[in-house]
């Protein structure tokens, strides 16, 4: 299943496996007709304010990534999960529970940005990337253009103390350890994407 989230809605495609999407690859003449009718479809379900999820069956992964690419522009990101004794941490930006995380740079790959971007964001060294964790998908509209995140995951442990520095400049005001007590209150507030797709991962950290 393959999500896009916008807000507090996703667009749902049931049948995609969102691994298998392949930017890179050729689509073929089908594909193109489902494309041109899901590209007409996106800047409506943009615009809807109904924060109901979207189902759409019948489409092929080729034709969704030829529709995407027709309408954001890709914006990799990384970011991780880092657990400390039955513990991970939470940043706070612009009051929202968030996990650290940014975007690519130029031939970087997602592992060390993943690792570059929670260690400036948190203040956090000496990260190490246990396994890598369910991929994030939301668009965003900024500058007038529609921008799609693909954020990679990563579960990470650190071998140093947790002496956390949050990144002030990023709009990052608090670094927390979310455990047990306050996991439930994390998933509320924090956004639907990471709640939704990471929830049991989060779940797993806080209850071993």
């Amino acid at each position: 299943m393959y999500k896009i989230f916008h807000e507090n809605k996703a667009l749902v495609f049931p049948k995609i496996d969102c691994d298998a999407l392949d930017f890179d690859a050729t689509p073929q003449e089908s594909d193109r007709y489902d494309a041109e009718l899901l590209c007409d479809f996106l800047p409506e379900w943009l615009d809807d304010r109904d924060p109901g999820d979207t189902f759409i069956h019948e489409v092929s992964e080729k034709a969704v990534v030829l529709a995407l690419k027709e309408t954001f522009r890709l914006a990799p990101a990384a970011g991780g999960i880092v657990i400390n004794d039955g513990k991970f941490v939470s940043i706070v930006r612009h009051g929202i529970p968030d996990l650290p995380k940014g975007h690519l740079e130029q031939g970087e790959t997602p592992k060390a940005a993943a690792i570059r971007e929670v260690e400036e964001e948190t203040g956090i060294g000496n990260l190490q990337i246990v396994k890598e964790l369910p991929s994030t998908w939301h668009c965003y509209l900024e500058h007038e253009e529609w921008k799609l995140k693909h954020t990679y995951w990563y579960l990470m442990s650190t071998s140093g103390r947790i002496l956390p520095n949050p990144q002030t400049e990023e709009g990052i005001s608090e670094i927390r350890l979310i455990g047990n007590e306050d996991i439930e209150t994390f998933l509320k507030n924090t956004f639907r994407s990471l709640g939704e797709i990471l929830e049991k991962e989060l779940r797993q950290v806080v209850t071993k």
